[in-house]
């Protein structure tokens, strides 16, 4: 059962992670806090490094107002129907608030509800709402809400295929929702602190235009949208924590080119930026004028390969592909260092972690052999399209990969799209090999739907968030497992088994994980890790209630 405990005072905030289809805008290709107890299962915390921060900010100040940089625009604030990445995120947990976060030692805890309780075997889960808590419009948060919310996100394309195990969804009383699932589920919650949890007011759901004039139950009220250019919201006078917001307004600004993100930063256009270039990353580290945040455990940067058309549906191409990708020196060329290496979904410090996950490392020789193979077995040269998205920094990435693949005797053929179009590409199932970014969640039970057989679309439906089209047995029973017990130890033997599962069929081939950054000049405060450590690209960022400026 998952029950609040008294407040304590926020400081520290919370980055969870999104669920469903946010993988479609994860980059492909490059690309206040929970104050609870919680008897769920506990994450090992993964640290934030690289921080600098001032030891103790001072009491927080009300006032003023921040205009935040962030590296994308987002199509909607729709929760069911927008594809949000990080940019999508930061804007909404200014607008919404999710049901469920994490705690300061990874466990699942009630945010937006007071509590999520199961039933003996963990297929029933009862969620409680609390009285008084009212929309931006005025109206009610209650269960008829909820479940409109939950409904949508079911029959969402953006959304449906993580929840494929919710089989009901109704409200037992004004302030009760009871979910009913296809599978004992005790991690469950972990959904409710991704997008399927984030809650807009019934009249958005209604209106087919609802996701560019949001309504929520967060920090700030929406007041205008001009899209590629600002988002601006003002503070929530009647906002359920009391104390906060601490801001009058905050403004969202998306910026594309990471230098002058950072520009920007430095000039005073911009009060706080996001990113995750590897430039931007070391030229604010050189700058003792500006504070910031790391998070060096983040997503993975890979290559996602079409294991259900050729030439990778033969375990000889992905063999070769592993075997020829000299990742050290794509980190070193692409990033200079600041990223470190990913042997599989994830990171140190979370469940599932092996320093030795068996994927194979770079063997110029073995690579060209298993070409030999390749050829000699289907008659045909080992020959593939790489499909990446069409700016500079992929562009030189592709590159370089290619360079590596015909080393070994390959023949590839880049292609460089909007990134847009390589999503749908990749979902769809029209491509052979191309870069993606996902992964390395706070809780591997967020991962779900990438790996599993339900995540592979069928006849009716070709959409599949299992981008490699990979169906393994034995992936799938540690899958269900994972989700099915609150033991730590337990669950991290099971998603073990998925991380050498994935190593020895190699549907993906592993670059980088890469490295998160919060810049800001000193006026700004409240950001900070995650109470469990994380700072990643995705979930429910309740510390944007807490920012404050002086």
């Amino acid at each position: 059962m998952l029950e609040p405990t008294t407040p304590a005072p926020r400081r520290r905030g919370v980055v969870l992670v999104v669920a469903a289809l946010a993988a479609l805008s994860i980059l492909a290709g490059a690309c206040g806090s929970s104050n609870s107890t919680s008897t769920a299962t506990t994450v090992p915390a993964a640290k934030a490094e690289g921080t600098n921060l001032p030891p103790d900010e001072g009491a927080p100040k009300d006032g003023g107002g921040v205009t935040w940089g962030l590296e994308a625009e987002t199509d909607s604030m729709s929760p069911s129907v927008g594809r949000w990445a990080l940019s999508g995120h930061m804007v909404a947990s200014a607008i919404f608030d999710p049901l469920v976060t994490l705690d300061a030692n990874g466990a699942t805890v009630p945010y937006l509800a007071t509590s999520i309780t199961p039933n003996s075997d963990n297929t029933v889960w009862t969620i409680t709402l609390p009285s008084g808590v009212t929309f931006h419009d005025n109206e009610p948060l209650n269960a008829a809400a909820v479940v409109k919310n939950l409904q949508a996100d079911k029959t969402s394309v953006i959304t449906s295929k993580a929840m494929v195990a919710v089989s009901g969804i109704e409200a037992t009383d004004d302030l009760t929702v009871r979910v009913t699932l296809s599978q004992p589920w005790a991690t469950f919650p972990t959904l409710l602190s991704s997008q399927v949890g984030y809650i807009a007011a019934p009249v958005q759901i209604d209106d087919f235009h609802g996701g560019d004039h949001p309504i929520g139950t967060g920090p700030f009220v929406f007041k205008e949208w001009v899209k590629n250019d600002h988002f601006s919201t003002t503070r929530n006078v009647h906002y359920w924590q009391p104390g906060l917001p601490h801001l009058d307004q905050l403004d969202f600004r998306p910026v594309q080119d990471a230098q002058q993100r950072l520009d920007e930063l430095a000039d005073g256009t911009l009060d706080a930026i996001t990113t995750l270039n590897p430039a931007s990353i070391t030229q604010v580290r050189d700058d003792s004028t500006l504070n910031y945040l790391e998070f060096a455990k983040g997503d993975e940067i890979f290559v996602t390969l079409n294991t259900q058309a050729a030439p990778f549906d033969n375990p000889l191409a992905r063999q070769a592909v592993a075997a020829a990708t000299d990742t050290a020196s794509y980190i070193d060329v692409m990033s200079k260092g600041v990223y470190t290496t990913a042997n599989g979904p994830y990171a140190p410090g979370q469940l599932g972690y092996l320093e030795d996950t068996g994927y194979p490392g770079f063997d110029l020789a073995k690579a060209k052999d298993l070409v030999t193979q390749y050829t000699a077995a289907t008659g045909q040269p080992l020959a593939f399209t790489y499909v990446g998205a069409s700016n500079v920094d992929d562009a030189r990435g592709q590159q370089l990969l290619k360079t590596m693949w015909e080393a070994a005797g390959m023949q590839v053929t880049l292609q460089a799209v909007k990134q847009e179009d390589q999503i749908i590409s990749v979902v769809l199932g029209n491509y052979q090999a191309a870069d993606w970014r996902n992964f390395s969640q706070p809780d591997p039970d967020t991962d779900y739907v990438w790996f599993s057989k339900h995540g592979i679309g069928g006849a009716n439906d070709a959409i599949s968030l299992n981008m490699a089209r990979y169906a393994n047995p034995a992936i799938d029973t540690a899958l269900d497992a994972g989700r099915a017990t609150t033991d730590a130890s337990a669950r991290d033997a099971d998603y073990q088994t998925v991380s050498r599962e994935l190593s020895t069929g190699i549907p993906y081939i592993w670059l980088a994980r890469v490295d998160w950054m919060i810049a800001s000049n000193p006026r700004v405060h409240g950001y900070a890790a995650a109470a469990n450590g994380s700072l990643q690209t995705l979930g429910a960022k309740t510390w944007i209630a807490g920012l404050w400026i002086d």
